[in-house]
């Protein structure tokens, strides 16, 4: 599931429980800067074998905005 990976991401990369993580919870609180965010979004990518678009990175502030972008990423596109 993405939100448990996100969640085992951010607490690798935090050194916090995963319990201390919730999806309102906003990086910043967490001390997660702009360098280190962008860190745990490419550790996801390589996870999931996705890329994430700059927009996508610019506009994320918490942990849901993460798991958001990821399962839109992740779900298939339909072909016309």
């Amino acid at each position: 599931m993405t939100k448990d990976a996100v969640f085992a991401v951010i607490a690798n990369s935090q050194k916090c429980a995963i319990e201390d993580i919730t999806l309102d919870k906003r990086l910043d609180e967490m001390g997660i800067d702009s360098l280190r965010a962008i860190t745990i979004l490419y550790e996801l990518e390589e996870q999931f074998g996705i890329e994430i678009p700059n927009e996508m990175i610019e506009s994320v502030t918490t942990v849901g905005d993460i798991v958001d972008g990821l399962e839109r990423l992740r779900r298939p596109t339909v072909e016309e």
